[in-house]
């Protein structure tokens, strides 16, 4: 009977101890969520409609309200490009993301950062996607150069513009009406440098906001679209900030840096985060529960949302037959399944990236040594299998971009395969066709001959490496001295100026 009435105990109070974490906050307590994205492109769901989806985020985000109506949701960068949608003419102009800001106000999008990808845009097609959005800017490190002179971006309702603010301080009340305030910050990666755009260094903006909060604030969270390993740094300069919600790196992860925890979901809206945060104004205590949540066929779409999706797709469609492109036309009929993920395409050597490197070699006439290109460049974070149509090589490749042809001495080509190798996991690692490597001898291969550094190597890569402006790539470029010539201007109708015929040519040939 002891026994009993001792488990009966324990039940009791671990059922106590469940109520008491997911219940209602006490009178000194003040329960916020914050929802989380980044790195969202496709508005429609990805894997043949078995994962991701902007019109299941509406409704995750309708069910959070109900649980607490103190849910903020946030996009931590990178909406606005790239996308195939994004590539297409809408009502005599270039869509170039309105489609996402359509459907972002619909899913009711609370607060963004820039990333890197938002200044794909030209200064004007920003500035209009800005003013379409309902939801706010939170830009703490970029500024916008306009005549020579650096202003804060902002958006211009009523004919004025109205500055982004670098900091936000949230409000809320505790039962016994006690004020509660949340600070947070938002900051950009300079990895996309324009002309109408200044970055100052983040860290650094980061450090100043947070001082600025502190003082006015509870405690501080940030909104950050920058690597990792820079999180994990920014988290070891603020061990105070409480909550590091990322973007810019497109798989999930969650780390503690001390007592900061930094999380980042999966992109394309394959997952999302959900952190709950309950904060004591009494004793100053906190605790954050961070929620991994799957969006998939198992949450049904929001009505609203899913109007304006499916709203989007038709216009998609249109576009598609405008410009003479059967999306539906069947290219080849694959034998084996090409994976797009970008877990895939950015960590290993794989068939998609193999089989685009092989149709990059087909379309150069000249003798090739070795093709490669950026496995971020690949944006399709799908499979493709069975019949693969037009519409599929889009998707994929929705930069386009030229290719090039590149005389380069052994040494430059060597330096450029070992940091496409070091960019594993990011969009600077290097997919490639006629090159191996071979790690226990860390001896890289040209067409089956080990490299020698003097050597002259022709070789076929994309236009975009081309400008420095990949990840720890920013040596290639046309002006170093180990680069013998380039070859760039080909007949109007050659697939070298656009990649995605050469992939087209070389998958109806094979």
């Amino acid at each position: 009977m002891k026994k009993l009435l001792l488990l009966l105990s324990i039940t009791l109070l671990l059922a106590a101890c469940r109520t008491a974490k997911v219940g209602k906050p006490s009178q000194d307590e003040v329960a916020v969520t914050f929802l989380h994205l980044n790195d969202v492109y496709e508005i429609s769901p990805l894997d043949n409609g078995k994962i991701g989806g902007m019109a299941r985020v509406a409704t995750v985000r309708q069910q959070l309200l109900k649980e607490n109506p103190n849910t903020i949701t946030v996009l931590s960068g990178d909406f606005l490009s790239p996308s195939v949608t994004g590539t297409l003419r809408y009502e005599g102009k270039g869509i170039k993301g309105r489609q996402m800001v359509d459907v972002m106000n619909a899913v009711g999008i609370d607060w963004v950062c820039f990333g890197n990808h938002e200044f794909d845009l030209d200064e004007k097609d920003l500035q209009e996607r800005i003013n379409e959005s309902k939801f706010e800017w939170l830009n703490t490190n970029a500024m916008e150069k306009i005549n020579g002179n650096l202003v804060p971006f902002g958006k211009i309702v009523n004919g004025t513009k109205v500055p982004f603010p670098k900091i936000q301080i949230f409000s809320f009340k505790t039962p016994k009406g006690e004020e509660v305030k949340i600070g947070m910050f938002g900051i950009v990666l300079p990895s996309n440098p324009k002309e109408y755009v200044w970055y100052d260094d983040f860290f650094e903006s980061a450090k100043k906001a947070y001082e600025t909060l502190k003082p006015q604030c509870d405690f501080v969270v940030g909104l950050t679209h920058i690597n990792k390993v820079d999180d994990i740094t920014l988290a070891g300069m603020l061990p105070e900030v409480k909550l590091i919600m990322g973007g810019h790196d497109h798989e999930n992860m969650k780390e503690k840096i001390g007592n900061v925890i930094m999380a980042k979901a999966d992109a394309n809206a394959k997952t999302a985060y959900i952190h709950r945060i309950v904060y004591n104004k009494a004793n100053s205590k906190i605790t954050i529960e961070s929620e991994l949540r799957k969006i998939d066929n198992t949450i049904p779409d929001n009505t609203e949302a899913a109007l304006v999706v499916k709203k989007w797709e038709d216009i998609a469609d249109a576009s598609f037959k405008a410009i003479g492109i059967d999306k539906n036309e069947v290219i080849t009929d694959l034998k084996e399944p090409l994976d797009g993920h970008e877990a895939t395409v950015r960590n290993q050597q794989c068939a998609m990236g193999n089989m685009i490197a092989k149709a990059m070699t087909l379309a150069t006439p000249d003798a090739t040594d070795c093709a490669f290109f950026n496995g971020g460049s690949i944006r399709i974070d799908d499979i493709v299998s069975g019949k693969m149509t037009q519409l599929d090589v889009l998707r994929v490749l929705p930069f386009g971009g030229k290719l090039i042809e590149v005389k380069m001495r052994g040494r430059l080509l060597e330096r450029i395969l070992e940091t496409g190798f070091q960019n594993k996991g990011s969009g600077g690692y290097l997919q490639w066709d006629k090159i191996s490597y071979e790690a226990t001898k860390k001896e890289w291969r040209i067409n089956g001959k080990q490299l020698d550094v003097n050597q002259e190597y022709n070789v076929v890569t994309s236009d975009f490496l081309l400008t420095g402006k990949e990840r720890n790539l920013d040596f290639f470029v046309k002006t170093n001295p180990d680069i013998i010539s380039v070859t760039d201007s080909f007949p109007e109708s050659d697939v070298r100026n656009d990649i995605r015929k050469a992939v087209i040519a070389y998958l109806k040939k094979n």
